[in-house]
């Protein structure tokens, strides 16, 4: 072969290598662009909490920052932006966790744990969580069995088929506080790989080969889930309204998470302050074209649903306007200006028998308390919203008396002498 012949081969096989490699980052980076929270569950929790610990002294929280230090890196590597809520052994406050997720602006939220029981030491099980109804919540759902399918097909446990997903709720009536307070923004499970109270669970948890194995499953999961597509909806309502125009239809522009329309044939629903109304679908256009019901409510949220072919669901992420009626009420933008209003117009109030007028001073005293719950004159605000009850009372065919009893009770209860 001649050096020039030589020469050439080897500058395809440079340049070859170098597509190859460009092509292999690619495939590498499939979580690019996503935002993840890893939560490990609890932390530095020894010094007041006897439950969180095995029978050989492996804690919980310490088990969960295992897992969710190496889960951190897979995703990492694989292109996620991840924000992790603690990388040590320290407490950190509910709140704050779920505030760091919508901060970080979060595609997922993952809480790790790991379960215990003083009552059934046999007890050995997965479980993932979400937050509320699975009605309401749908793309959570969806991850949660994924994962859990993972985590039986693939992990130990004393009860190999008996984990489930299942509602927060039945933990506390009021659901999980990271879950309860990340809802708005993303979807979220809390996993439970296991049980640290069970001899055997403990001590496949204490193992790092283990940790590592439950750290791929959380890992594959999160692939497969991202991989289906994420589908979303747009309001096409625009940021500067004042206000929303119940009487018009409102428009969603819907994206499959692949840039397309394909959804499947009647899952898609709109609901106003929880309840459904009229809405058409357009797959030409992928316009989501829902009929408002009139209200009386300062605010109205709208959440819509739809599934991808893939079998990912929308999350029904709120979107919030206000009513007409609401931008009345809001008259003021400074509390003392309603008050100083309010205070011009009492005495007409109450000397005479105009509700028009009685009813405009009630309600710059209560829009007084609301731009600024407590000022300096709030409580010449609540007893003058008391004495304007009163009279109302005397004025209106309807009886308004137990307004007026918890009118009294606040000023008894909230404004003690």
């Amino acid at each position: 072969m001649s050096q020039k012949a030589a020469l050439i081969l080897i500058i395809m096989l440079v340049l070859s290598a170098c597509v190859g490699t460009q092509s292999m980052l690619v495939e590498d980076q499939p979580l690019k662009g996503i935002n993840i929270t890893i939560d490990p569950g609890h932390g530095a929790t020894q010094a007041y909490d006897s439950f969180r610990i095995g029978q050989t002294g492996e804690r919980e929280e310490w088990i969960n920052l295992r897992v969710a230090k190496i889960l951190s890196r897979k995703l990492t590597l694989a292109g996620a932006n991840v924000l992790m809520t603690r990388t040590k052994d320290r407490d950190v406050s509910l709140g704050g966790r779920a505030s760091m997720a919508i901060i970080h602006q979060s595609d997922l939220f993952v809480s790790i744990h790991h379960n215990g029981s003083v009552n059934d030491l046999s007890m050995d099980l997965p479980i993932v969580y979400f937050y509320g109804s699975g009605d309401m919540n749908p793309a959570s759902v969806d991850f949660a069995r994924i994962l859990i399918d993972s985590m039986r097909a693939e992990m130990d446990f004393q009860q190999q088929l008996a984990g489930a997903v299942y509602s927060d709720h039945l933990i506390y009536n009021s659901g999980t506080s990271v879950l309860r307070n990340t809802i708005d923004d993303m979807p979220g499970v809390i996993g439970e790989g296991g049980f640290f109270t069970n001899p055997s669970g403990e001590g496949r948890l204490k193992s790092k080969a283990y940790n590592k194995l439950e750290a791929e499953i959380y890992y594959k999961a999160i692939l497969e889930y991202f991989d289906r597509g994420i589908p979303s909806a747009m309001c096409l309502l625009p940021d500067t309204l004042k206000y929303i125009d119940l009487l018009r239809p409102i428009a969603f522009e819907l994206d499959d998470g692949f840039g397309n329309t394909f959804f499947v044939e009647n899952s898609f629903k709109v609901l106003q302050d929880g309840v459904q109304i009229q809405s058409i679908w357009d797959s030409n256009s992928g316009i989501l074209t829902a009929t408002p019901d009139s209200s009386l409510e300062q605010n109205v949220s709208f959440q819509v649903f739809a599934r991808n072919l893939q079998g990912n669901a929308i999350h029904p992420v709120p979107f919030k306007f206000m009513t007409k009626a609401g931008y009345e009420w809001l008259s003021h933008e400074k509390w003392f200006e309603a008050f100083d209003e309010a205070e011009t117009l009492y005495s007409q109030a109450i000397q005479n028998s105009e509700l028009d007028v009685l009813d405009s001073t009630l309600h710059l005293y209560q829009l007084s308390l609301e731009l600024q719950i407590v000022h300096p004159k709030a409580r010449i605000a609540e007893e003058k919203i008391l004495e304007l009850l009163k009279k109302k009372q005397t004025l209106v065919d309807g009886d308004i008396s137990d307004e007026i009893e918890a009118q009294q009770s606040r000023i008894r209860e909230y404004y003690p002498n």
